[in-house]
């Protein structure tokens, strides 16, 4: 039992700003799990006498677990509630932290990657489900977005930390650090973070039930729109992670160094985009500020198409194309959200868990087509930025008349009632 009850919305002001800062780094347990150790992988291969491959592969076993995971979790919570389950996903992925950096063979450490992978799982999911549990409508895309912009720091300072210890401790230490990191969120949400899923509020009939109660999810249209603006907004993420470093090394000749300072800028200017959506959410509604931003976002998605095709000798149209196609997907992602979570009658954490994997599977769609045309083209990068982008746009106008409807049947229910 926590030793903070009070719920998050009536908080304090500091007593907030911690719970909202360890929230931020619970739905960061992705980039935290994959990109922190990525300079690591040749050592990792070599000590442990195994393949390059095999190595790349533990990046898959822990998306896999991530997935999975937040598959399960998600549904399991809205029976038993947030807290005790948290507490134990936080415990597992420290234990197999841990046990990452003793491990002694190549099979064994996938083995722990993937159950670093379904606790990691556990506190994404569930941090999520906690805000869609205490906000709703505008200041529920209000805080996620500020969650997003505060986790959006692990991305930009993982890999340089990873990279740190494995050059000056070796590649254990790095699974020592983050071992230690779910150590301090674990006494974080054991002592700080309180339940917010009351009994009156869980679904009934059990775990069994709440798993079969997911499948109900698939048949929430309006849900399922906003879910897919999620997935092809990531897709178009994904495929810019993966092809980017070939494009400006590559292609435009940019050292190593100019590379991480261009993704940094990127991820800068995604944070400042992320606290913006908050303020525009408030003043325009999200429906009308999603619907705005993903046509502004499609736009520089055809325009990432353009440079790509006309592949100028300068990086900076390039640079620029894509800098507005990412930033613009912070209000995509944080307003698709909040009205995916809003327009459903199932339960928050099962469409957490909903939307947590279609991310990851959008994601590995379109991470390995972009090489399709080898390491000297960026056309496969502009036709998946535009095919992603319109996909996007047409699920949210979609997404958005679905979502009149459901506001006028669940007016009509309650008046009926």
């Amino acid at each position: 039992m926590a030793f903070c009850t009070a719920p998050i919305d009536r908080q304090s002001g500091l007593r907030f700003a911690y719970t909202t800062f360890l929230l931020s780094w619970l739905t960061a347990f992705g980039p935290l799990c994959t990109d922190m150790y990525l300079p690591t992988l040749p050592d990792i291969a070599r000590e442990l006498h195994i393949s390059t491959a095999l190595a790349q592969s533990s990046i898959t076993a822990c998306l896999l677990g991530l997935a999975l995971g937040q598959l399960v979790i998600g549904p399991i919570s809205d029976s038993r509630g947030r807290h005790g389950i948290l507490v134990f996903s936080l415990a597992l992925y420290t234990a197999a932290s841990f046990l990452c950096a003793v491990a002694t063979s190549g099979p064994v450490f996938l083995l722990l990657r993937f159950v670093q992978g379904v606790g990691g799982a556990g506190g994404a999911v569930l941090a999520r489900a906690v805000c869609c549990d205490v906000f709703q409508g505008s200041r529920l895309t209000q805080y996620i977005s500020l969650l997003m912009a505060i986790h959006s720091v692990a991305p930009i300072l993982g890999p340089v930390a990873g990279g740190f210890l494995g050059g000056t401790a070796g590649w254990r230490s790095v699974f020592v650090v983050l071992g230690v990191i779910g150590i301090l969120l674990l006494c974080g949400a054991l002592f700080s973070l309180p339940e917010s899923l009351p009994e009156n509020k869980r679904l009934t009939g059990g775990i069994w039930a709440s798993l079969k109660n997911t499948g109900r999810l698939f048949r929430e249209r309006t849900f399922l729109c906003y879910t897919a603006v999620q997935g092809f907004t990531m897709a178009g993420f994904f495929a810019y992670v993966s092809a980017s470093p070939f494009i400006f090394q590559n292609i435009y000749g940019l050292s190593m160094e100019t590379f991480s300072i261009i993704f940094g800028c990127n991820a800068i200017g995604m944070l400042c985009f992320s606290l913006l959506a908050a303020r525009l959410s408030r003043r325009f509604g999200d429906r009308s500020l999603l619907m705005w931003g993903d046509i502004v976002r499609t736009i520089a998605c055809f325009g990432v198409l353009g440079v790509s095709l006309v592949q100028p000798a300068s990086p900076v149209p390039m640079i620029g194309a894509l800098f507005c196609m990412l930033v613009l997907q912070s209000i995509t992602l944080s307003t698709s959200f909040s009205l995916a979570v809003c327009s459903q009658r199932v339960g928050a954490g099962a469409a957490s868990g909903i939307l947590g994997v279609a991310v990851f599977l959008f994601g590995a769609c379109s991470s390995p087509l972009v090489g399709l045309a080898g390491p000297m083209s960026a056309l496969p990068l502009g036709i998946i930025a535009a095919a992603t982008g319109v996909a996007s746009l047409c699920s949210t106008l979609m997404g958005n008349r679905l979502y009149r409807d459901f506001l006028g049947t669940s007016r009509s229910g309650q008046g009926g009632a």
